[in-house]
């Protein structure tokens, strides 16, 4: 069985693949001696199949979980993948999961080789992509995130909430738990949101992402320590600067192709505000350094949420090679 999850919203692809994974150690394999995750963009065929073919003695199913193939620069695996995995699309006892972020059915940097095995996973009978909620979709989703916690929410509470996060899922589940937490009140009101969310546009992450820009190593490494003294959980700075480093690729990249600043706000569908803080900070980096920028702290979210490493000393270890 072949499984693919993909799409813009990768806050809901990677839940329904944690309940996946739950769901098979619950019912094949309580000590999920069969189940491997690999890291796609530096995975290979011979990994892919030694873990297929090994694992639990007492177990015969498999759980394979593969997340972000397409970042891998080896082209030659997506040709070899294609050919490899057509005898496991009505296999009983492997299940290969594909997770893809930040990947759409039209996306343009697939390249013939990837076009080719995209196609063949998005064929699969399990493919599923996940866009981006409408508002009202995300006000729904609001209203269940908040039943998780026997609370209510108001409907202007929660579009000030959609306001505050410019529609960031990860960002919401987070404030929703801060919300839901915050007194013994039953309904989170517009009040109770306005106080205690600060919203996406974090002035200290623009500080942090300033001090990279400049390669200020001593001063970044100092904003990175207060961002933790003030209570800052590893995840929640990765995907600040994840969010803020694609930002800010979105802005070189239109800046490249010779778009006019003023029509970027309507075009990337961005806050003036964070296009404005944003064009100052896109001076002093190219496409290529934002990409490698990029694909590194996206690598250190995958370890992070394996549990394959220290998230503060990797980020360090990152500022000080700047």
């Amino acid at each position: 069985m072949i499984i693919f999850l993909y799409g813009a919203d990768s806050f809901r692809s990677k839940r329904m693949l944690g309940e996946m994974k739950k769901k098979f150690a619950l019912d094949v394999d309580p000590n999920a001696q069969s189940i491997s995750v690999l890291d796609g963009q530096s995975t290979n065929l011979k990994e892919i199949n030694d873990k297929i073919n090994t694992g639990s003695l007492f177990v015969k199913k498999r759980l394979i979980i593969i997340e972000n193939i397409f970042k891998n620069k080896n082209t030659k695996l997506f040709s070899e993948l294609s050919e490899y995995l057509k005898k496991f699309e009505n296999s009983e006892e492997i299940v290969l999961i594909f997770w893809e972020e930040d990947l759409g059915k039209s996306d343009k940097s697939l390249k013939i080789d990837s076009k080719k095995l995209f196609a063949i996973l998005n064929k699969q009978k399990f493919a599923q992509e996940f866009v981006p909620l409408t508002n009202n979709q995300l006000l729904s989703f609001i209203k269940k995130e908040a039943e998780l916690y026997n609370k209510k929410i108001e409907i202007s509470a929660g579009l000030e909430l959609i306001n505050l996060t410019n529609n960031d899922l990860w960002q919401i589940t987070r404030e929703m738990r801060k919300l839901s937490f915050h007194s013994d009140k039953e309904i989170i009101s517009l009040k109770d949101v306005q106080e205690m969310v600060v919203g996406s546009y974090n002035e200290d992450i623009f500080a942090l992402t300033d001090a990279i820009s400049a390669k200020n190593k001593s001063l970044t490494i100092r904003l990175l320590e207060e961002q933790y003294s003030a209570g800052l959980t590893d995840e929640y700075l990765l995907t600040m600067l994840i969010r803020q480093f694609k930002i800010l690729l979105q802005l070189r990249e239109a800046l490249d192709t010779k778009l006019a600043p003023g029509g970027l706000a309507s075009k990337l569908k961005l806050h003036p505000y964070i296009i404005k803080k944003g064009l100052f900070q896109t001076k002093n980096f190219s496409s290529l350094t934002l990409k490698n920028y990029l694909n590194r702290l996206i690598h250190l979210d995958f370890l992070n949420k394996n549990g394959l490493a220290d998230i503060k000393t990797e980020l360090t270890v990152f500022i000080s090679e700047l």
